[in-house]
């Protein structure tokens, strides 16, 4: 068995850092931090927690559909949200599992200390191939 060595410095630290790369067989789409927008008014969904997390859902939907990907959030490879509080997490997974039942992304989630506009819960990102 050959001994790994770190390709930089960066990479030489007790965590495990790891690195993938992979081409893609198609072309790719990518939203960037998408809020709970109302998509006719363009302002932040505000009437509730809920009602926020699933205008972003749809904002991104909508957005990858535009791209060309048919199955818009739905088709994603990777999902990653920003939230100001993490223990909103088990309310976004649960829409997103109500609204997009067979999909299967990478969801990441991180808590930051604050995203794009005032009054906004959640950002999200996704990545999905277009057909």
């Amino acid at each position: 068995m050959s001994k790994s060595t770190a390709p930089s410095a960066m990479h030489t630290s007790s965590s495990a850092s790891h690195t993938q790369s992979f081409s893609l067989p198609q072309q790719s789409a990518s939203t960037s931090g998408e809020g709970g927008l109302d998509l006719k008014t363009g302002k932040v969904v505000t009437s509730s927690l809920e009602d926020q997390f699933k205008a972003a859902f749809k904002l991104v939907d909508s957005l990858l559909q535009e791209a060309g990907v048919e199955k818009g959030i739905g088709g994603a490879y990777i999902i990653m949200a920003l939230v100001l509080d993490m223990k909103n997490e088990a309310l976004l997974m649960k829409f997103f599992k109500e609204i997009y039942p067979d999909s299967k992304p990478t969801f990441m989630t991180y808590a930051v200390a604050v995203v794009a506009l005032e009054g906004m819960e959640v950002e999200l990102q996704a990545e999905a191939l277009v057909p």
